[in-house]
């Protein structure tokens, strides 16, 4: 597989379509910053409590968060939405358009993924779960509390394993999804280990890894400027997200057979 063709076909189609449209990357800079509303919203709401220092009970907190989720949640569905018309294989980037499409698309995108990380939460919760109880026991006692420290790491090590491994089968399920419209097909495992084998599994893996690795890079370095990186990380979100979406579209499309060329 040629690496080096996939980063930059998936590079040259983020800049054409971003650079040529900058009312696109305007718009998806919007749906982006979508999700983080309501958590603005609450925390202003707890300001005046803050002043005066009277803080809302803990049930009215953490239903305010439970509520703020989930409206981040649906305000995030337009954003993912528009990350399926990649994955179908859009080609030039496609317009910010059809808003009750995206958003209804994006809502399927996120029960998949939910569906996709139970096992996940399953451990973690377990994990934290089991410390948090092993630690009201345990009281005051240091001694008793190290090994506990310790269970967590290999329960969140664990996750992790399991994440990666869930998360290979979740991408390929994702870009089927889009493809076919149909949320059974991301689940459809005979046939996403079938497209993952043609491709190859050293391949996949080793794609996912270094197109992981650019994007972490690229983070750290812009996370590292003074003052103004948080607003940059902010405005190339979209490049970023489009160029990971378009990267994974490619390395999917690398498994269909070619179309031959007619004379």
């Amino acid at each position: 597989m040629d690496f080096g063709k996939l980063i930059g076909d998936s590079f040259e189609y983020t800049k054409e379509g971003l650079l040529g449209n900058l009312g696109t990357w305007i718009l998806l800079i919007v749906l982006a910053l979508l999700p983080a509303i309501p958590f603005i919203l609450g925390v202003l709401f707890l300001v005046p409590s803050l002043m005066t220092g009277t803080m809302p009970d803990i049930t009215t907190i953490g239903v305010g968060f439970v509520v703020a989720l989930i409206v981040a949640i649906a305000l995030g569905a337009f954003y993912m939405g528009y990350m399926l018309k990649i994955f179908r294989g859009d080609r030039p980037l496609p317009a910010v358009s059809g808003f009750g499409t995206l958003f209804v698309d994006g809502i399927k995108y996120t029960v998949i993924e939910l569906v996709y990380s139970i096992p996940v939460l399953i451990i973690l919760a377990v994990t934290l779960g089991a410390a948090f109880m092993a630690a009201m026991s345990a009281g005051p006692n240091i001694n008793a509390l190290l090994p506990l420290i310790g269970g967590v790491i290999i329960g969140v090590l664990v996750a992790l394993i399991v994440a990666f491994i869930i998360g290979l089968f979740a991408i390929m399920g994702v870009v089927r999804f889009a493809r076919t419209g149909s949320v059974g097909e991301a689940f459809n495992f005979s046939a996403i280990v079938a497209t993952i084998g043609r491709i190859g599994w050293g391949s996949y893996i080793l794609a996912l890894i270094i197109v992981i690795a650019i994007i972490v890079i690229v983070q750290v370095i812009l996370g590292m400027i003074p003052y103004i990186g948080g607003i940059i990380q902010l405005i190339i979100s979209p490049f970023i997200t489009i160029f990971f979406t378009r990267y994974i579209t490619l390395l999917y499309e690398s498994s269909e057979p070619a179309v031959p060329v007619m004379d």
